[in-house]
């Protein structure tokens, strides 16, 4: 049986805004604590601790994990200063937490471009980590579902995904691509289970989703680049072959 030719894209700060809404939460929260009279030196990075624990406690990525965060960050500060927890500033810290969910998708200049053209050429599928029910829904939101042969919600993106997406979609990952903007979860991974990758820069990208490149990529830093670089890679190959 013939190999197909595909591409694996990532979600969340690759075709969609995510992580500014996170940021702002941030800021917001931040913002707060400085007004309760709370020390805010180290106030971000302690709640990055309590994020990145609950994310591997939980196994993946679900929406329980940043309101809990949250919450635990004040706690913390409260226990750490002999202060007594406010139930009212408790539940503001756990909305503000759930606040990140329901903002609308903001779909990346670009995006729907790129996923347009490229679906001409060759068949796309959707690899993200998340929660079913937050991803399903901004999914249906940006509209972009339309563009993929399958979309895989998953709660973690090793090379065991990869490898699982090539071999049930007949994939031949020395023909195919993954793009995303996570070292970690997207072009390790990725090239580890023998796909091209590109990475996508975004300013915004999560330090927990950083790590070093283990191999030969692409890098851009828009969405818009992306086409060219694979396109002209086929013909390139055609042309050798011929």
């Amino acid at each position: 049986m013939t190999k197909k030719t595909g591409c694996i894209f990532d979600f969340d700060d690759t075709l969609v805004e995510t992580t500014i809404y996170y940021d702002l939460a941030k800021e917001k929260f931040a913002d707060k604590m400085f007004r309760l009279g709370f020390p805010v030196e180290e106030l971000l990075e302690i709640l990055n601790q309590f994020d990145i624990s609950n994310v591997l406690k939980c196994g993946g990525f679900h929406k329980e994990c940043f309101p809990k965060a949250l919450v635990q960050t004040y706690e913390y500060y409260c226990q750490r200063y002999d202060i007594t927890v406010c139930e009212a500033t408790r539940k503001w810290m756990e909305d503000l937490g759930w606040w990140v969910f329901e903002q609308p998708t903001q779909i990346i200049e670009g995006a729907t471009e790129v996923l347009r053209q490229l679906s001409t050429e060759m068949i796309l599928f959707l690899a993200t980590k998340g929660d079913s029910e937050i991803q399903t829904k901004r999914l249906k939101e940006s509209r972009l579902d339309r563009f993929f042969h399958e979309i895989y919600i998953v709660s973690d993106k090793t090379h065991k995904e990869y490898t699982h997406i090539a071999r049930k979609n007949g994939l031949d990952p020395a023909e195919s691509w993954v793009i995303g903007n996570s070292m970690k979860g997207d072009i390790n991974p990725g090239l580890r289970s023998g796909f091209n990758c590109i990475h996508v820069y975004h300013p915004n990208t999560w330090d927990f989703e950083e790590e070093e490149a283990i191999g030969e990529h692409f890098s851009v830093k828009s969405i818009r680049e992306v086409p060219e670089i694979i396109l002209s890679y086929g013909r390139k190959r055609l042309a050798a072959s011929e």
